[in-house]
């Protein structure tokens, strides 16, 4: 079974602030996480995968509609 992070690990891991995982699940370009019994946010590989695809997309200077455009042609592939 694939690890599980908690916010601060995957910000971290990807290289953003949690205030900005927040609000990509705010504005719906991550899926919102799953939580622990105590309501801790849980990130698996996947959320890892779009959290560092976005980063590289915002660097790249893709806007925030072309980003969510892209994850959608993604998830249906």
């Amino acid at each position: 079974m694939a690890k599980l992070m908690n916010i601060g690990e995957a910000a971290e891991a990807v290289g953003v602030s949690t205030k900005m995982i927040r609000h990509y699940e705010q504005i719906g370009l991550l899926p919102e996480a799953t939580r622990t019994d105590s309501g801790y946010r849980q990130y698996g590989e996947r959320d890892l995968s779009v959290l560092r695809f976005i980063r590289q997309s915002r660097r790249l200077g893709f806007s925030m509609k072309q980003i969510a455009d892209l994850i959608g042609l993604w998830a249906n592939a």
